[in-house]
């Protein structure tokens, strides 16, 4: 027979995992994926681009790197943030090497960088030893479909 006590911590129990099932539902895996194109003065004939995977629930960006063509070996990665391809992007973090295709890994996100995220406005840059301040950009675009509140 159930008592009484036990009846009122059974609900409070309850009323508990309830009250963070609607946080819980709200973690999302937004998918984006952006081609290589060259940064403002410096032209490439460049392949590759980049894969991410931002899962919400803890703000971490996976990301898969892919290049060909470059003017060199990759001597750097960067996240940046700008409007748009054709503006200056300011940095948002580096990207650890080693710098060979397909470079992977992963990097958290503040609320602010998950924003920008959303609305395409985050960008990987590689650097070579000729264009060590970035010889391309690939925007991080986020699929067609994805949830982007």
């Amino acid at each position: 027979m159930i008592s009484k006590k036990h009846f009122t911590l059974s609900a409070a129990l309850l009323t508990g995992a309830l009250a963070f099932a609607p946080a819980l539902s709200h973690a999302e895996t937004i998918q984006s994926e952006g081609n290589f194109a060259s940064a403002k003065a410096t032209p490439s004939r460049v392949t590759g681009g980049v894969r991410a995977t931002l899962e919400t629930e803890n703000n971490l960006l996976s990301y898969t790197i892919t290049w060909n063509n470059l003017s060199g070996p990759v001597t750097g990665a960067e996240l940046l943030a700008a409007k748009d391809l054709s503006k200056t992007a300011e940095k948002v973090a580096d990207l650890k090497g080693p710098y060979l295709a397909p470079l992977t890994g992963t990097i958290t996100l503040s609320a602010d960088q998950i924003d920008l995220y959303r609305h395409g406005q985050l960008f990987v840059g590689l650097g070579t030893a000729s264009h060590p301040h970035g010889e391309v950009r690939a925007q991080l675009i986020p699929a067609p479909g994805t949830n982007t509140k």
